[in-house]
């Protein structure tokens, strides 16, 4: 029987006709040289419940200070974590929204968009806040070169503190002018300071002068600017981040050579094309297993899209609230801490280990679904004998959730017209622990013309899966 391979993306096109790729909850990684076949899609990592913050509110931030302090704000309490235990530090004057914070060695600054900004003392975790006639609140806050340097709100303005202090003088800012729009976010990297418009990018470096720190880098302007401010995130030696220009937007950019690279296929920008809002995008990243991801989330439309740079491909991932109901992930802030990538939650106070070990959402079962390609046989209807599923099997009790099962289940449908409608599903087992030998196979599965297959499971397993083998028979018209 020849093999069918995984190799379709995730989303759909404008037209079904030219591709439907459902790929939820799975993410792709490139087989070494030699293995038998290409690509192999693993399950994306459950939840695992690592620790929860009292109080009320969504998890709005986790940030660990380069001297390995752990802080999280929680509704409108700023925390410190030690040895378990999280110390509410004080308390904010909001208590929704997304926040930024750094630190320069000895204080960290935390920032909401209000004038209310904490400092934190490393060593004593003493609180106290930003003030004095400099001070104008902050949606950002950056550390470059011994100062800390923030936006100011509402204006094309950016301005900075004295080296390794948060002393402000009123007269140190500069203003982002190349183009008249006002700077909605920004970022350090490669110690070059970004800052976005919504159709522009400036990038200012440090001029080595104490009274002007901060000079424009000649012939880095760019006319692509950003579409949602908590977008724009470091990876993988770069920026990325949701773009626009005076044309239009909704492209998902990276950063090469100071200029942008779109990285967001057609699939994607349809389905952001189709979000009521785009605006309160916000991004995390993380690197696991050799892999680093971009984790983009629309709140409102209820969706995250995942980018993995090892393979270039995009996937969803999402939370299943019901059979009929799902939402987006419930990570609403990542760091990496203790070894552990932990993201906090979006509706309460709980923070997640991603841990590819662990097959459900804090005790939430997880579905995956992948779409195989279109099969077309030259407008011929095809007669499907038998599709057997190249996957790993015996998986039975394979993980760490105290509720695994036994003797885990995937299905089988498909599409006859392009994916518009499918059939029902067809379950067959995955294998008790050890049961190695297990064939997932369906037999007599119908006659079409352009049959799109798709797996579904909400196994609480190591799922991994690499394509199938089909044995059709094609018919005279």
């Amino acid at each position: 029987m020849p093999r069918i391979p995984l190799t379709s993306g995730a989303g759909s096109t404008r037209s079904k006709i030219a591709g439907v790729g459902r790929q939820l909850n799975l993410y792709a990684e490139i087989n070494p040289e030699g293995s038998p076949a290409p690509v192999t899609y693993y399950g994306t990592p459950g939840l695992k419940l690592w620790s929860t913050i009292p109080g009320d509110g969504p998890v709005r931030l986790e940030f660990v200070s380069s001297k390995g302090s752990f802080f999280a704000v929680r509704g409108n309490t700023l925390y410190r974590y030690a040895s378990g235990t999280w110390t509410p530090l004080t308390t904010l004057s909001t208590a929704s929204g997304y926040m930024m914070a750094a630190d320069n060695g000895q204080q960290a600054v935390f920032v909401d968009g209000s004038t209310t900004a904490p400092v934190v003392d490393l060593a004593s975790f003493a609180v106290s806040l930003m003030s004095g006639d400099g001070w104008y609140g902050a949606n950002f806050v950056y550390f470059i070169n011994g100062r800390f340097v923030f936006n100011k709100p509402g204006t094309q303005q950016f301005y900075w503190t004295g080296l390794y202090t948060t002393t402000l003088d009123a007269l140190d800012f500069m203003s982002a002018e190349g183009s008249p729009d006002l700077i909605i976010s920004g970022i350090v990297d490669h110690l070059e300071l970004w800052w976005f418009g919504p159709t522009s990018v400036e990038i200012f470096i440090d001029s080595g002068d104490a009274d002007a720190p901060f000079s424009r880098m000649q012939g880095a302007f760019n006319e692509v600017g950003c579409a949602a401010p908590f977008s724009v995130n470091r990876l993988d030696n770069t920026i990325y981040w949701l773009g626009r220009d005076r044309n239009g937007g909704s492209i998902v950019f990276r950063a090469q050579n100071y200029q942008p690279s779109r990285v967001s296929d057609h699939p994607l920008e349809t389905a952001i094309a189709g979000y009521e809002t785009i605006d309160d995008a916000f991004s995390w990243t993380y690197q696991q297993d050799g892999h680093a991801f971009y984790v983009l989330t629309f709140p409102t439309a209820k969706k995250t899209w995942c980018f993995d740079v090892a393979t270039g491909e995009w996937h969803e991932r999402d939370y299943r609230i019901s059979d009929n109901e799902r939402t987006r992930h419930r990570a609403n802030c990542h760091a990496y801490f203790d070894g552990k990538n932990l993201v906090g939650d979006f509706e309460n106070g709980n923070v997640y280990e991603l841990d590819l070990d662990t097959f459900t959402d804090n005790g939430a079962v997880i579905q995956r679904l992948k779409d195989f390609p279109h099969f077309v046989t030259s407008g011929y209807r095809q007669f499907f004998r038998q599709f057997v599923l190249d996957c790993q099997v015996g998986i039975g009790n394979a993980g760490t959730d105290l509720d695994g099962e036994t003797d885990p289940e995937l299905w089988l449908s498909w599409s006859d017209d392009g994916g518009n409608t499918w059939s029902s599903t067809l379950t067959q087992k995955l294998g008790k622990i050890g049961e190695f030998w297990q064939r997932v196979q369906w037999n007599r599965l119908g006659m079409g013309r352009d049959r799109i297959f798709r797996i579904g499971t909400t196994a609480k397993g190591r799922i991994a899966m690499q394509g199938a083998f089909l044995e059709s028979q094609s018919g005279t018209s």
